[in-house]
C-alpha cells in the first residue's frame, strides 16, 4: 500500500474534516532532543559537548493499526516535511499501534534499482549498502566537539545501522479511532543514550564497530513515543 504524502494545505483540510464517517488516520513524525523539538542543523548540547546533526534518514516498516499492516515501509528524511506526514486507512477502532525500526527482512533483500524514484526503497534515497546487499536502517551524520563550540577540530559523527539482526520492533497499546491524528516522536538523545560522544561516534555496522550499532539499535524502542490526538 502506498502512502498519500501530505502537504501543508491538504493537512489542514483533512484535519478540519476529521470526525464522523472518517475511514483514516493521519500520522506525523517529529524529532526531539531530550524532549525539546529541534530541526536538522541546529546545535545541541550534551553536557559541555556540542552536537550538530546534519543528516537524519531512516526507515519504518510494517506499520500496523491493530492486526492490519497499513504501510509496508516508509522512508523518513528529516529535512523533507512531506516524508514525515502520512494518511493511513482505518475503518474501525483498534487498540494497538506497532511498527519496525529499519527495513524488515523481506524488504531488506530487495533490489533498489527495481523501484521507481518515488518509492521508499529506491536507490535514489542513497540508503542501500551495495557491499552488504542490504539497506541502511538509520543514517545519521553530523559533528561533535567536546569544547562546546563547533567549527575547529570537530569530530565527525556517522551512525549507520543495518543488517537484519539490528531490526527492532515496538508495540503501543493505545485506543485509536478513525479520524485520529497520531504523532510519533523520535528523541535523538534517547537514541544515543549510553553511547560515548568521544569514542563511539562512528559505526557502519561492520565487525570492528558493530557493538556501537547494537547499542544504538537497542535504544530505538525507548526513543520512539506515540501520542494520539
Amino acid at each position: 500500500m502506498r502512502s498519500t504524502l501530505l502537504s501543508i494545505f491538504p493537512v489542514a483540510l483533512l484535519l478540519a474534516s476529521c470526525g464522523g464517517g472518517s475511514q483514516q488516520v493521519t500520522l506525523e513524525i517529529n524529532l526531539e532532543h531530550n524532549g525539546v523539538p529541534f530541526e536538522v542543523g541546529e546545535t545541541l548540547y550534551k553536557g559541555d559537548t556540542a552536537i550538530k546533526f546534519e543528516l537524519i534518514h531512516f526507515y519504518l516498516s510494517q506499520i500496523a493499526l491493530g492486526d492490519q499492516v497499513v504501510e509496508p515501509v516508509v522512508f523518513i528524511n528529516a529535512q523533507d516535511s512531506t516524508s514525515m506526514h502520512y494518511v493511513l486507512p482505518l475503518a474501525k477502532k483498534v487498540d494497538q499501534f506497532s511498527f519496525g525500526m529499519g527495513v524488515d527482512s523481506i524488504n531488506n533483500i530487495q533490489d533498489p534499482t527495481s523501484f521507481g524514484s518515488d518509492h521508499p526503497l529506491s536507490s535514489s534515497n542513497a540508503m542501500y549498502w551495495s557491499w552488504a546487499t542490504m539497506y541502511r536502517f538509520f543514517k545519521i551524520d553530523g559533528r561533535v566537539n567536546a569544547t562546546g563550540a563547533l567549527g575547529t577540530n570537530d569530530q565527525l559523527l556517522a551512525w549507520h545501522t543495518g543488517k537484519n539482526a539490528l531490526y527492532r520492533t515496538k508495540e503501543v497499546n493505545v485506543s485509536i479511532k478513525p479520524g485520529a491524528h497520531l504523532v510519533l516522536t523520535f528523541d535523538l538523545a534517547a537514541f544515543y543514550s549510553g553511547v560515548s560522544l568521544d569514542t563511539e561516534t562512528m559505526t557502519h555496522s561492520m565487525v570492528d564497530d558493530y557493538a556501537i550499532a547494537v547499542k544504538l539499535s537497542d535504544n530505538l524502542p525507548a526513543a520512539f513515543s506515540l501520542h494520539v490526538q
